[in-house]
């Protein structure tokens, strides 16, 4: 590789970080210390040997903005004449000046039980930095989106009642590039339902990212869909710090984009917390869809159900590593993985990697992954009844994606974005 193709990432990070200076006023205000030091990474690197990145340096930074589009939501969302569908509910969408507003355009009428926190309380990386271990690169997404001078909320969530908190962000001008920030404090015993709606429908990058710590019997669960046009790049994370008695519960369903990696990292501060992972990656056309997960036990009698679902057709990709890290210190852990995947076409592709790092010796660890094709005994039966082969196709994919769609939020599955996911296939691209 010669200097001039070795230098054209490196020339765009920089000119990326002097844009984004100017836009926080000229300053390296909020940025962290070293940012210029650190590079995008290379495919010589493990972690990134699969992951091609030219989607988000095909980016102009000199043509970048934060423009934004008001979401079409769903009725199950709308919010009534009092400002919202129930006393516990609040949905809000980001606009292009980088507020979070109501869908009718006005600031949010908080419900009962989410507190606001003050705006010099929710500055990126306060949770991170206790999530990663010391030594640990931080994720790309991350690192972007802690120096980029975005719109970030932060809130205190208290009350054994649930809150639902539904979050849009809609790119849909060229060059956008969006990253939001969310700060959630969980106070002891207290429930919040997390639910994203991502889309891009341009060439754009979207980076959110969250941070949450949840307190003693406190009960998170965040589900995301997050589509996209092969044009776009989306580098998604949450950083999880768990109490004990704590449950965390995430649901991630990613299609469409030219790039996506999704990086969550969870620890279980003291153990005897609860985690669930669920993921699905639908990756036709050109897609290059990444999950690179990592949960460490920092104590004894910790649990984990990780299960991740990939679907590779056209020339599709899917990544998917999962690292678990299991100390002396965490006997009694019960952690079981599965990664399941289905490959449709020849020139499909799929990687997936099991990474357990363990160390306890009393434990009850497991972890399994399937490469395969649809079963010509189930597109036989199914022709048998007089269903064309292209429709019983179909329906099996169909059959394997709602094993993890099952697990959104009932509101959730009316978005109209979810429809294109099993009518719509991607078409190639030249």
């Amino acid at each position: 590789m010669s200097n001039v193709t070795q230098s054209r990432p490196r020339l765009w990070l920089e000119t990326l970080l002097q844009v984004l200076a100017q836009w926080s006023g000229g300053g390296a205000a909020g940025q962290p210390a070293g940012a210029r030091d650190w590079g995008l990474p290379t495919r010589r690197s493990e972690a990134w040997r699969f992951t091609d990145l030219r989607c988000l340096t095909q980016l102009d930074p000199a043509r970048l903005h934060t423009g934004t589009a008001a979401p079409h939501w769903p009725e199950a969302f709308r919010q009534g004449p009092s400002g919202q569908v129930s006393p516990r509910r609040l949905s809000l969408q980001l606009d292009g000046r980088g507020h979070w507003l109501s869908p009718q355009g006005e600031p949010p009428p908080w419900p009962h039980g989410l507190m606001p926190l003050p705006t010099g309380d929710i500055a990126p990386g306060q949770v991170l930095r206790t999530v990663i271990s010391s030594g640990t690169m931080l994720p790309l997404g991350a690192q972007l989106n802690g120096v980029t001078p975005g719109p970030s909320l932060g809130l205190q969530v208290s009350g054994p009642d649930p809150v639902h908190l539904d979050l849009a962000i809609q790119a849909e001008q060229a060059q956008a590039w969006l990253a939001p920030h969310v700060l959630l404090v969980l106070q002891p015993g207290a429930r919040l339902c997390l639910n994203w709606h991502v889309a891009a429908t341009a060439q754009a990058a979207v980076l959110p990212m969250v941070e949450a710590r949840l307190g003693l019997g406190a009960q998170l669960e965040e589900a995301t869909m997050a589509w996209g046009c092969p044009g776009a790049a989306f580098l998604g994370g949450s950083f999880i710090h768990q109490s004990p008695r704590s449950v965390y519960r995430r649901t991630n369903v990613t299609w469409g984009w030219g790039l996506s990696r999704d990086e969550p990292f969870i620890r279980q501060s003291q153990g005897q917390a609860e985690t669930h992972l669920h993921g699905l990656a639908v990756a036709r056309g050109q897609s290059l869809l990444d999950t690179h997960s990592t949960v460490y036990f920092d104590g004894p009698a910790g649990r984990l159900r990780q299960r991740h679902q990939a679907l590779a057709d056209d020339r599709g990709h899917s990544v998917f590593n999962g690292r678990v890290v299991v100390p002396r210190v965490a006997q009694q852990t019960d952690a079981g993985q599965l990664s399941r995947n289905l490959l449709l076409s020849t020139k499909a592709r799929i990687d997936t990697k099991p990474q357990l790092e363990i160390v306890a010796d009393d434990v009850q660890c497991t972890h399994g992954a399937t490469v395969s094709c649809l079963q010509a005994d189930e597109l036989f039966y199914l022709q048998s009844r007089g269903i064309g082969r292209d429709q019983a196709s179909r329906l099996l994919q169909r059959g394997f994606c709602e094993e993890i769609l099952q697990r959104l939020p009932e509101a959730a599955l009316s978005w109209p974005s979810l429809q294109s996911l099993l009518e719509t296939p991607v078409p190639d691209q030249p």
